[in-house]
């Protein structure tokens, strides 16, 4: 399990191309999966992985980048579910109503408490315009729609804080894994090396062992060659001995007759 999430962490998605239809079933899986998302550690990085493996997207991207994919997502929708007071369109930004994702992610998002659509300031003009429909609010309108603008604001506030600490939570429990694994990886890495050395001292003994044995071989060999040759010297020497005295008896005998 370490090894596959050291590689999935690994895994580049520049060279996929991650397409509509991956952004869409990502939003509708996301919010139909959201029970395995249950905000214990590493949960969502688990969750994500399996999308990927029920994807089919092994080895092209990573559950980290699909995770956060969706956060921009989500950050994204938020923002143009209640958009800043005094936003201005006129620089070609996105709107809830040109944002291609917009309704699909209204259309997943639809469990949450519901924000009234945003107010944009058209450039040049006072006039406040709802993006839902072409009336413009009058001032009896516009009090209301601020006090709930207001809250809404504080929801999705405390709600971003939530997130921000359930991926503050996330992050760490991930460094604290990768930590983890860090020190086994070391913890293997010095008992293969240590296995290695003690493999190494015993071949280096069992040579040593090895070359002596070959060398008391040696001085034995080396010594029975020593005695065979005294022997053979002295049963030369017995043998010249003999051969003299048989001379001298010779010699003796040669004399009395």
């Amino acid at each position: 399990m370490t090894d596959e999430r050291v590689n999935n962490v690994n895994v580049s998605s520049s060279a996929f191309k991650w397409s509509d239809e991956h952004t869409e079933h990502l939003i509708t899986w996301r919010t139909t999966n959201d029970a395995v998302f249950t905000g214990k550690r590493n949960a969502a990085i688990k969750g994500f992985e399996t999308f990927i493996e029920q994807s089919n997207l092994q080895g092209k991207v990573s559950a980290a980048w699909v995770k956060k994919k969706w956060e921009n997502l989500k950050q994204k929708y938020k923002d143009l579910k209640c958009p800043q007071t005094g936003v201005s369109t006129e620089g070609g930004e996105s709107t809830a109503a040109s944002w291609k994702w917009y309704g699909v992610m209204d259309a997943a998002l639809g469990c949450k408490p519901s924000i009234t659509p945003p107010l944009l300031i058209q450039s040049g003009s006072k006039d406040i315009v709802n993006s839902s429909s072409s009336s413009v609010a009058g001032p009896s309108d516009l009090a209301p729609t601020n006090r709930t603008r207001r809250s809404e604001g504080d929801l999705l506030t405390y709600l971003k804080e939530m997130e921000e600490k359930e991926a503050k939570r996330e992050e760490e429990a991930q460094q604290r894994e990768e930590r983890r694994t860090r020190e086994l990886e070391e913890r293997e890495t010095r008992r293969y090396e240590e296995t290695k050395q003690r493999e190494e001292e015993a071949r280096r003994r069992e040579d040593e062992f090895r070359v002596r044995m070959l060398r008391r071989e040696e001085m034995r060999d080396e010594e029975m060659r020593r005695r065979e040759a005294e022997m053979r010297r002295e049963v030369a020497a017995r043998e010249e001995r003999f051969l003299s005295l048989m001379e001298v008896l010779a010699k003796s005998l040669s004399k009395n007759d």
